[in-house]
């Protein structure tokens, strides 16, 4: 092990608050030395994620995101593999960077081949919220041309074919997240307008969230070229991860925390009552962070 990296470990293990920049930036600057611990970091993890649900560790975070800014290829499979993972642990590994970045880190160190992505996005057993990153991840990587449009759009239309049907015979399937509707948004997003008329259909049959997508707003961004979607991509924070700051700015809000262990309160000491200074977010309201989503298929999925 380096002497660099020793003393970088240490500091990028665990969540802390203030975030270690200065030791990030130093990552970042020596990616050549780094990167191949980073890369190693995940696959350990892939083949047991333990060390990754103690309540504090970010090492793999942090590596997920200065690999995806690196563009690293090598992090691609590590990170397709922990997708799989059951919901509980998806959710203990990734937290809300399954939503945020996970999809993006994946787009951003494809190298081409969507095995990975179509594996992910087809297991039934894996977490919806990672088969949604693994559709989103193909998606921005055609739009990036780090693979090819053709193959993803049509993967796209046979799995939202299947989704429509399996909904059909059971409409509770993925109640929480429905695939179908990342599905039409993302044909919407490649101007896939040859799959409109399947899209309509999934429209009249009442499976797809009009919450989540608007049919008319569909109608017309599926009319943009692929450079203008791509743009408002990037626009609204949905494109590949070139910069590790707006990815970690809300960690200490977002992830737990190590406990701090608190002196006791003496007896008959006054407690006054917790109060809300803002208003509480409904589960069928738009999420505050932004995203167009009920916060309950957003950042109160969980």
């Amino acid at each position: 092990m380096s002497e660099l990296w020793s003393a970088l470990r240490p500091r990028l293990e665990r969540l802390t608050n203030p975030l270690p920049l200065a030791e990030l930036l130093q990552a970042d600057s020596h990616r050549s030395e780094i990167a191949p611990l980073l890369v190693a970091e995940l696959e350990a993890l892939a083949t047991d994620p333990t060390p990754a649900q103690a309540d504090g560790y970010v090492l793999h975070l942090y590596a997920m995101l200065l690999l995806a800014r690196w563009h690293d290829s090598r992090a691609y499979r590590p990170l397709a593999e922990l997708g799989h993972l059951d919901e509980s642990r998806v959710d203990t590994v990734f937290g809300q960077l399954v939503h945020d970045s996970y999809g993006r880190a994946l787009a951003s160190t494809c190298d081409g081949d969507l095995t990975p992505l179509t594996r992910l996005a087809d297991d039934d057993s894996a977490s919806a919220w990672a088969r949604a990153a693994a559709l989103e991840a193909m998606t921005l990587a055609a739009l990036e041309g780090r693979c090819g449009r053709g193959p993803v759009v049509d993967f796209l239309a046979d799995f939202g074919t299947r989704e429509a049907q399996a909904l059909k015979d059971d409409p509770e399937r993925n109640s929480d997240f429905p695939l179908i509707d990342p599905i039409a948004a993302h044909l919407a997003d490649l101007g896939a307008t040859e799959h409109l008329p399947l899209i309509r259909e999934w429209f009249a049959a009442g499976l797809i969230d009009d919450s989540y997508v608007d049919a008319t707003q569909l109608e017309e961004d599926i009319q943009r070229s692929p450079a203008a979607a791509l743009a408002s991509l990037r626009d609204a924070g949905h494109g590949l991860i070139d910069d590790l700051m707006p990815e970690i700015a809300l960690w200490p809000h977002i992830h737990h925390m190590p406990p701090v262990e608190l002196p006791p309160i003496p007896l008959g000491t006054l407690r006054e009552p917790i109060v809300r200074e803002e208003a509480k977010v409904g589960r069928n309201d738009p999420c505050p962070c932004g995203s167009g989503r009920k916060y309950k298929k957003c950042h109160g999925a969980h």
